[in-house]
């Protein structure tokens, strides 16, 4: 459903299906983590994107990808 969302630029949407999702895999998905925290960049929902990266970071530290990716500009986004 949240790629379904996303692919129509409903990010909001998508977001709260990728929530969904990802307290379904009891938050052990980085996968679902990342696509969650992208679309609640997208949708602006900056604190949030952060607090999800977060919660990957700490379960797979070797998924550097999130912090550049996700991690960095939603810090940005918020600093202006």
């Amino acid at each position: 459903m949240g790629l379904v969302m996303e692919k129509e630029q409903s990010y909001a949407d998508a977001a709260d299906a990728y929530e969904k999702a990802f307290l379904f895999s009891s938050e052990r998905s980085a996968s679902v983590g990342f696509k969650l925290g992208f679309n609640y960049l997208k949708a602006k929902r900056y604190v949030e994107a952060i607090d999800i990266c977060h919660q990957v970071l700490d379960k797979f530290p070797d998924y550097p990808k999130i912090r550049k990716d996700i991690l960095d500009k939603a810090r940005a986004a918020l600093r202006t």
